[in-house]
């Protein structure tokens, strides 16, 4: 519908942009490329990337100025490794082009009992959430920094951008929500554009007009691997490293946990 924020970026130039941004950070002696004594542009040449995508520079060209042109599965995956893509940067990849994902699979099933028993075992905060950020079992450490986790059915989207308690315990909240919005939109193009997921996002969207700029922003952020602060109930700063396991045999599961960091 017209009022759905998560389309207003014609596809086409998010890919265009997202594939320039991905072609310019590389360095040509990274590749082994012969060296040349003046560059008008940063990174590799389009001519450059045609070559290691096996195409033609007037298609490539066509395909990097986000014409409507079709592509094959075949080009970006020799697109993705002559670019040196990682895996979440390869799903946006085929995300923006229209490829099909894979879904997570049946999150209405039973909650593995192993992951429950392994969080609540746990003395660090823990929890485990699926692929549209519902938080689905959580420890009592967990408790102790996200007080919202005590209300029926929470999300942590929902949390971090609707959440009094959050804002007031977060130290970076703008840090923290952008990081938490492109992490979410990786999940969203890449998982298959779940309408559960996407409500959400959409809401975010509309209540926030900054977040549009962020949504925007070709920069990929995968889960995991984040350092974030948090006030304690004594009021002091305490950070504290975040981790994400995912569960091999139900990848819509994932285990959160918060490892804090050994203050100097």
């Amino acid at each position: 519908m017209a009022s759905d924020r998560l389309t207003r970026v014609p596809a086409r130039q998010a890919l265009a942009d997202f594939i320039r941004q991905c072609r310019e950070r590389i360095s040509p002696e990274s590749l082994g490329l012969p060296q040349v004594r003046r560059r008008r542009t940063r990174g590799l040449r389009r001519e450059e990337v045609a070559a290691l995508a096996g195409v033609g520079l007037t298609w490539y060209t066509w395909f990097e100025q986000g014409r409507d042109i079709a592509v094959s599965d075949d080009f970006l995956h020799r697109l993705a490794r002559g670019l040196r893509l990682d895996r979440a940067e390869r799903e946006h990849l085929f995300a923006l082009a229209g490829r099909e994902t894979l879904a997570d699979g049946d999150e209405s099933a039973e909650l593995p009992r192993s992951l429950v028993r392994m969080i609540n075992a746990l003395d660090q905060a823990a929890y485990i959430m699926n692929s549209s950020w519902d938080v689905l079992a959580h420890n009592e450490a967990a408790r102790s920094l996200f007080e919202d986790f005590k209300l029926p059915q929470p999300n942590l989207i929902r949390i971090v951008f609707f959440s009094d308690h959050y804002r007031q315990r977060i130290q970076d909240w703008q840090f923290a929500a952008r990081l938490v919005l492109l992490k979410a939109r990786h999940d969203y193009l890449t998982g298959g554009k779940s309408p559960v997921l996407g409500s959400i996002l959409n809401e975010v969207l509309q209540t926030f007009p900054q977040t549009m700029e962020w949504w925007n922003d070709p920069e990929i952020l995968p889960i995991g691997d984040t350092d974030i602060t948090f006030r304690d109930a004594q009021g002091l700063w305490r950070s504290y490293r975040l981790n994400i396991l995912v569960s091999k045999d139900r990848p819509g599961l994932r285990v959160a946990f918060y490892d804090e960091k050994v203050r100097a």
